[in-house]
């Protein structure tokens, strides 16, 4: 059973935090990052195709839980959203229901893994992440085939 990230709304302190991490992931490239959302609470972090853009949520934080979704701080989820986008800009056709979509995760959160600037423990989260979701894709896609 997966814990949840955080719901509470981010402070302005908070927000400045994320805006400091996701200059220093991107670096040169400079994709959009909305924080209109990140001060409701329940907010989703998320890398929005159509507007090209990332918006910033609440859970950008780690929440309750000792899964590795739970606990990702907040430099390994905004690398997972930079690495959503570099994936679209290489064109993969990311599915967005299950369970294409928990291979997609899996997939973004090994990608992000090797992103430079992170260190051990958020490289050994996102792996452990990604070994959830597959997991989770594995579990899904064997109860499809007993039914």
């Amino acid at each position: 059973m997966h814990g949840e990230r955080n719901q509470q709304p981010l402070t302005a302190e908070e927000v400045q935090y994320c805006q400091t991490a996701w200059d220093f992931l991107c670096g040169e490239a400079k994709l959009e990052f909305d924080v209109s959302r990140a001060s409701v609470a329940g907010s989703k972090t998320t890398f929005n195709e159509s507007r090209l853009k990332v918006f910033l949520g609440a859970d950008a934080y780690p929440g309750v839980g000792i899964d590795s979704r739970s606990r990702l701080s907040v430099l390994a989820c905004l690398a997972t959203e930079l690495a959503h986008w570099e994936r679209f800009e290489k064109g993969f056709n990311r599915p967005t229901k299950s369970p294409g979509s928990l291979i997609d995760e899996a997939e973004t959160s090994l990608h992000a893994s090797f992103m430079s600037g992170l260190g051990p423990q958020d490289r050994e989260d996102l792996v452990e992440d990604a070994r959830d979701r597959t997991a989770d894709w594995l579990s899904y896609v064997r109860k499809a085939r007993e039914s």
